[in-house]
């Protein structure tokens, strides 16, 4: 039992190397230009490893996704579970001007793999799976939001969570365009307003 166990957490280190290798490769070179054997040597493997654990590039970008995905839901629990309407408000408008620059190479990486999903079909279904996930997990959010308040929310909660999701990335393409131009703490702002909450004084100060 316990050499089994040695095994299988082998098994499991190894698969993370390779995530975290992936994650470095395919935003340097870019999903489609990005071949297994650099991930692979990148990682410190053979390509027989990658096989080992992944089915394809697009099962270990997938896997890569999911790993992003559980990441950002413990981050937002972390900082808005258990907040009550005008504290979930506060934390939304308290966000930097500017989007960092790993936020900016994943969502390039992001949009070739979108553009990739589109031309086949399994990728696509994979891919919408793992972004149900996370909006799921931003409509129970909501949901805790408007029930610790006593209120009903103006949309249900998963639309609301698709509304924030469009907000977010439209918002963070219109930044890696013209970084300069684009004030990222606008969707606080209007996800408070969407919501029926006041605007912060501060962020309404950082604007003028």
């Amino acid at each position: 039992m316990e050499e089994r166990l040695t095994r299988q957490a082998r098994k499991s280190q190894t698969r993370e190397r390779l995530i975290d290798a992936a994650a470095i490769v395919f935003a340097q070179r870019g999903f489609e230009t990005a071949t297994l054997d650099e991930v692979a040597a990148a990682a410190g493997y053979t390509k027989g490893a990658v096989y080992s654990n992944f089915a394809s590039k697009t099962d270990l970008f997938i896997a890569l996704i999911e790993r992003r995905v559980e990441t950002q839901t413990a981050e937002f629990n972390a900082t808005y579970g258990g907040r009550d309407l005008a504290a979930a408000a506060r934390e939304l408008q308290n966000v930097p001007d500017r989007e960092s620059e790993s936020d900016r190479q994943w969502l390039l990486l992001a949009m070739e793999f979108w553009l990739h999903a589109m031309r086949e079909e399994r990728a696509r279904v994979l891919m919408a799976e793992q972004y149900e996930r996370a909006r799921m997990a931003s409509a129970n959010l909501v949901a805790s939001f408007y029930e610790s308040s006593g209120r009903e929310p103006p949309l249900a909660p998963r639309d609301f969570a698709i509304v924030i999701e469009s907000i977010a990335i439209g918002q963070a393409i219109q930044a890696a365009l013209d970084p300069d131009a684009i004030n990222m703490s606008l969707q606080g702002r209007v996800i408070a307003m969407l919501m029926g909450l006041p605007i912060s004084p501060s962020a309404t100060a950082a604007q003028e």
